[in-house]
């Protein structure tokens, strides 16, 4: 039996998602998905979720059916104290829980979100001299990581699935993980103070591995072959995909604020320019929205699936180059063409075959414009590569998280019909 702390630092893992997202999940909740899964094919092994988390809002039957073994848990206490706000004191409770209890940690399992320089209160100094005063949301969703994996000193991996999580800095985070698990490889520079007591400031070097982190967005999930219904799918082109950043406009060409470059000029140069019959869904900024009929807006998960049903084509585009997100594995399981821009998994670390790796806008009309014949035999032959078993049964993301830690772990995984999107008909299903 093996005891791990687990969770996403910056964000609150959310599991009745009924409640928080119409019946669906976010690609913020992917984390408590992988959450449900290392649990159910990990019987033997424990799992203590040491942040903000909603787990016991779940009734008993819900409780059930993700976590039939019993064996994970909420450290985290979120209850109010008399003349306080409750996170000011929850940022201690998984550390308490653990050490009251008894309970040997031996591993982290941990997710990066959203994480901010200074979390833990009182225990970083500013340049001046006096006590750093973290912002409520750092106290609230990351302090209780930040400081539960210092003290425990354990061996841990990160899962980063965003290139904006590759933090460099954190101040307090002095426990650094073993490794990054992620959509992309190479090493990552990070820095932070030596302990509490020792604030001088050093810098590593930590390595990233490619880990098919992305595969967490279909997990338990029955992933159905195309069949010769592909042809009466009406939308021949259309995309899911989100600004870069919230200054983004149509005029953009450099890079944003936050670092990373516009996808409004791909989109343009790839979609608009291209397919005028295309629907567009995702947050861009009004000036953008405003631009075309195209842009249809933020659509949830639950909605977007079935929806995505009656589309032939789409386009991945990356975050930053080299990234392999999970939209291509999105589009595959709603069997659609996902062909991938040419910066988008350029170390080709995917299973994905060449026929949808496009240089150039005139390639991908080329391809698309080949038989519904070609274009099915393609998309189950991705399927096949990219949506086998070992990956939605959770098996290749259980033994790569393992095997970063030195854990021998010799399970077959079982798969569970947990997530499965189901296909609507017509608008008035859909919209019902």
């Amino acid at each position: 039996m093996t005891n791990f702390v687990v969770g996403k630092m910056g964000l609150a893992c959310r599991f009745n998602w009924p409640t928080h997202n119409n019946g669906w999940f976010s690609a913020a909740d992917d984390i408590s998905r992988l959450i449900v899964n290392l649990s159910y094919n990990n019987p033997n092994d424990k799992f203590y979720i040491i942040g903000n988390n909603d787990i016991e809002t779940l009734s008993y039957q819900k409780m059930n059916q993700l976590f039939p073994h019993g064996n994970v848990f909420n450290t985290y206490n979120n209850k109010k104290k008399l003349g306080e706000k409750y996170h000011h004191a929850g940022w201690k409770s998984p550390l308490e829980y653990i050490n009251n209890n008894s309970i040997s940690i031996d591993y982290g399992i941990i997710a990066f979100g959203s994480v901010l320089l200074r979390n833990v209160p009182e225990k970083t100094y500013t340049k001046s001299g006096t006590i750093a005063k973290p912002l409520d949301r750092a106290v609230k969703y990351i302090a209780p990581y930040v400081h539960t994996l210092n003290e425990l000193g354990i061996k841990w991996v990160c899962l980063v699935d965003d290139p904006r999580h590759f933090h460099n800095k954190i101040v307090d985070l002095y426990n650094k993980p073993e490794i990054y698990l992620s959509q992309v490889k190479g090493s990552h520079k990070f820095s932070s103070i030596v302990s509490y007591d020792n604030q001088d400031i050093v810098e590593c070097d930590i390595p990233v591995k490619y880990s098919y982190v992305e595969s967490n967005v279909v997990l338990d999930e029955i992933i159905s072959p195309v069949g010769d219904d592909l042809e009466d799918r009406k939308n021949k082109m259309s995309i899911v995909l989100n600004h870069a950043g919230t200054d983004e406009t149509l005029d953009n060409t450099s890079k944003l604020g936050n670092g990373h470059r516009p996808r409004y000029p791909i989109l343009k140069e790839w979609i608009l320019d291209n397919f005028k019959a295309s629907d567009i869904y995702g947050k861009w900024s009004e000036e953008i929205m405003k631009s075309s009929g195209a842009f249809k807006g933020i659509i949830n998960r639950g909605k977007l699936y079935p929806e995505m049903m009656n589309w032939k084509h789409s386009l991945c585009v990356p975050i930053d180059k080299g990234w392999a997100t999970a939209k291509y594995l999105e589009y595959l399981k709603c069997g659609i063409s996902p062909f991938m821009h040419p910066e988008y998994d350029s170390q080709r670390n995917t299973n994905i075959q060449d026929f949808y790796r496009v240089q150039s806008v005139e390639e991908m009309r080329d391809k698309i414009a080949m038989s519904d014949d070609t274009h099915i035999k393609e998309i189950n032959r991705g399927i096949e590569e990219c949506l086998s078993n070992e990956f939605v049964s959770g098996q290749r993301i259980n033994d790569e998280i393992y095997s970063a830690l030195g854990l021998e772990r010799n399970i077959r995984n079982e798969m569970r019909d947990l997530w499965t999107p189901q296909k609507t008909n017509n608008l008035e299903e859909f919209f019902s």
